[in-house]
Parts: structure tokens; C-alpha cells; sequence
């Protein structure tokens, strides 16, 4: 069994109950904007739930940079407890926002909660090298990219759950407060790493801007100074491109093509997540804990297959799609007697553990690599591009959907996609996928 240090464990908690909050309001914000169906600045509900998504995301595209910035200069342990504390203030904005059931005040909310997880991003993976020796990188990066899987999923439930409750929404409120201040009890549990009063010299050449411009700017020419800093973030938002429109197809494939309930597509959720938390632990037993290159083409190349698996099997259970209509909402018992529907859910855990063994390796190596002057701030870049990725995604499916093209074809290009990123990489890699393959 290994040991887990007090100081990695109070990281874990902190920032697995910040995304449990941020997933936990964005989902039951979204529910009530559906189900409630309000209209805010003269648009629909529809592309109200839309907007909610834009909202959260915004911040990163805003102050990545500088929340970068302000982590390297500033003691990154003391600037969690003024973001948890935050965080406890925006909990209580939320708890008048539902109590007053004023939309207007919950959306800046959401956007509030965007604006916190931006400035802590940066700072909880530059704070997992004080935590853990370069022998359990691999092992604090798994737990880390476990418990914000785990959180979403929690989140997205129990946010669905509560908003569910007509309107009675004192329990939503209740769990919000409770987890926000929980999120600040094991911030406070870390130990500062320096006096926050004290500003050294490196500290003080790095220079905080608040213009969007150019500190993003700044920020960019940092990552891409280093070609394998470059590479490796590159990849790892190739990971968001490919997971965020992945998750984004599993609603429809539980619903139209199985006919499934909202529980159907909760467990595939479900199963993707498990996925998730089992591959980075996996890969971490295999490699003994040290970062092997070879792992992130490989894997890529095993999530590629994988994709081609789903978009074949989608194709044939679409076949069964027009008999199934005539029963709506089919339950997991009944799910599990369709055709495909084992190996839909089997091909789901492949392609999210392979998806964990590909991403935790990269933000080991990362962390490996990159000064400790300059992690946060490298970091902050990585948020940038990844927030991008979803971005360009979520437009990409969007222009599929309007094309009116078939869930299978979609997967098919997404699989397609991941080919030249699979070249790409085998290429860059091809010293040390060569050691793997003469071993």
C-alpha cells in the first residue's frame, strides 16, 4: 500500500470538492433553465443551457494567463485559502440567487465559479512536485485526475438530483455551503510553502499583467519555448478535443440510437469515469511508478482503435434504432438484452482508460520538466489551449449536427482525427517507442 502524504491528501480534498461544487451548480442551473424553461436577454431556454457552458468556460480564456502569473510570484498555498475563501462567498451569492430564484444572479455566479477554478487550476497540479517524490508523479497525477473525474460525475448527479426537487431548494443550498466550506477546511490543512509577506528574486522578475492580450501573449511564447513543454501540452489538449466531444456524443448514443432513459446515459457517464480513475493507477503499477514516453503514442493509438470499435458498433445498433422507438425510454435491465449493448459499454471503459494512461503520463512529465519558477504559469498556457480545444469541438459537432450526419459517422471522423494525432506523435516519440518495441 502506498503512503500517502497529509500534504497530498489535503490536495486531493480541496480541489475534488471545488470541481464537485462547480459541476454540482452547473448542472442543477442547467436542469432548472430546462425543465423551468427561462429565457434571459431575449434568448431561449435551448441555447440558454448552451450559454451556461460559455459562461463557465469563459474565465479561462480571460486570466489563465494571469492566474499563471500570480501563482509563480505569489506563495501558491496562501493564494488557495483566499480562493476557497472566495469560493465560500460565491457559495452564499448562489444560496441568495436560489433562494430569490433570481437567473440572473445564479449565471454570474456560474461564471464566478469559472473565475475561481481558473486562478486554482494552475496551482494544484504546480503544487503535486512539493507533495511527491518524481517516483510517485505518476501515482499523485492519477490520484488528482481520479478525483475530478469522480467529482464531475457526483456533481452532474446530485445536481440533477437536487434541482429535481420542484421548488425546494434548500437542500441544493445546503450542499453547496457544506462543500465550499469543506473545500476551504482541507486548503487550510496545507502548509505555506514561504512567507507570503516575503518576495524573493526570482518571485519578483515575474510580473503579473491583467491585460488579456498581452499576458496571454507572455504565456503562450513560454510554452512554446520549450519544444517538449510544447509537445506534451499539445498533447494533453488533444485529450480535451477528443474527450469533450466524446462525452458530449453520449447522451444522444444512449438516447437515440438505444432509446434508453436518463439513467442509461448516467451509466455510461458512469462507466466512462471508472475508466478514468482505473487507467492512471493501472499504467502507474505497470511502469512502477516512473513516467515512460512510449505510453502516450501508444495509448493514443489503442483509443484510436477503440473510437473505430464504437463507430462500428454504434452503426449496427442504429439498425434496431426504429423498433426500439416504439418503446421510449428503455430502462439498464432492458438496455443489457439490445444487441451491442455490452460491448458499447466495455468499448466505453477502453476508450476512458487508455484516455487516463494517455494524459497522466503527459502532466508527469510535465511536472518533471518544467522549473518550479514556471510551473503554474505553464500550467495557466495548458488551460489556454485546452480550453480552446473544447471550444473548436464543440463547434465542430455542432456543424456535423447541423449537416445532419449519423452518430457513427461522427465517431468515424473523430477516429479519424485521432489517426494523424496517433502519426504525429509515434513520430515525436519515435526514440523511445523505438526502445519499446526492441524490448
Amino acid at each position: 500500500m502506498r503512503k500517502i502524504s497529509k500534504e497530498l491528501n489535503a490536495l486531493f480534498w480541496t480541489q475534488l470538492y471545488g470541481a464537485l461544487n462547480d459541476n454540482l451548480f452547473k448542472s442543477a442551473l442547467v436542469i432548472l433553465i430546462t425543465y423551468k424553461n427561462i429565457s434571459l436577454f431575449g434568448v431561449n431556454s435551448a441555447s440558454m443551457v448552451a450559454l451556461c457552458g460559455g459562461v463557465f468556460i469563459l474565465p479561462f480564456f480571460l486570466v489563465s494567463a494571469t492566474s499563471g502569473q500570480l501563482a509563480d510570484r505569489l506563495d501558491k498555498v496562501w493564494l488557495s485559502y483566499r480562493i476557497k475563501e472566495a469560493e465560500v462567498g460565491i457559495a452564499i451569492l448562489g444560496a441568495l440567487g436560489l433562494m430569490m430564484d433570481n437567473y440572473y444572479i445564479m449565471l454570474l455566479v456560474l461564471f464566478l465559479l469559472g473565475l475561481q477554478s481558473t486562478f486554482f487550476g494552475p496551482i494544484k497540479y504546480s503544487l503535486i512536485p512539493n507533495y511527491a517524490s518524481k517516483e510517485q508523479l505518476i501515482f499523485a497525477n492519477a490520484m488528482v485526475s481520479s478525483g475530478t473525474f469522480v467529482a464531475i460525475l457526483l456533481g452532474t448527479i446530485i445536481g440533477g438530483i437536487a434541482a429535481s426537487l420542484g421548488d425546494n431548494y434548500w437542500p441544493l443550498i445546503a450542499v453547496l455551503l457544506i462543500i465550499a466550506y469543506l473545500g476551504l477546511y482541507y486548503a487550510k490543512k496545507l502548509p505555506l510553502l514561504k512567507d507570503p509577506n516575503e518576495i524573493n528574486d526570482v518571485d519578483r522578475q515575474i510580473k503579473v499583467d491583467w491585460n488579456f492580450f498581452t499576458s496571454t501573449r507572455d504565456i503562450l511564447k513560454l510554452v512554446f519555448k520549450n519544444p517538449m513543454t510544447a509537445l506534451l501540452i499539445v498533447g494533453l489538449s488533444w485529450f480535451w478535443f477528443m474527450g469533450a466531444g466524446l462525452l458530449s456524443l453520449l447522451p444522444l448514443v444512449a438516447k437515440d440510437i438505444f432509446h434508453g432513459s436518463e439513467a442509461v446515459a448516467t451509466m455510461m457517464l458512469f462507466t466512462f469515469t471508472i475508466g478514468m480513475g482505473v487507467g492512471p493507477f493501472l499504467l502507474e503499477r505497470m511502469t512502477r511508478g516512473r513516467v515512460r514516453r512510449w505510453v502516450i503514442p501508444m495509448s493514443l493509438v489503442a483509443m484510436t482503435l477503440v473510437i473505430f470499435d464504437l463507430s462500428y458498433v454504434i452503426k449496427i445498433a442504429s439498425r434496431q434504432s426504429f423498433l426500439l422507438s416504439l418503446t421510449q425510454n428503455i430502462g439498464i435491465k432492458d438496455f443489457f438484452a439490445l444487441n451491442m449493448s455490452v460491448r458499447t459499454i466495455v468499448d466505453l471503459f477502453l476508450l476512458s482508460l487508455f484516455g487516463g494512461m494517455f494524459t497522466v503520463p503527459q502532466f508527469a512529465e510535465l511536472q518533471r520538466v518544467t522549473k518550479d519558477s514556471e510551473l503554474s504559469r505553464i500550467v495557466a498556457g495548458n488551460n489556454i489551449i485546452n480550453a480552446l480545444a473544447m471550444v473548436t469541438v464543440s463547434v465542430l459537432l455542432m456543424l456535423f449536427h447541423q449537416q445532419k450526419f449519423s452518430l457513427s459517422l461522427i465517431m468515424g471522423i473523430l477516429g479519424g482525427l485521432n489517426i494523424g494525432m496517433c502519426i504525429a506523435l509515434l513520430y515525436f516519440y519515435k526514440e523511445e517507442f523505438n526502445k519499446f518495441w526492441r524490448f
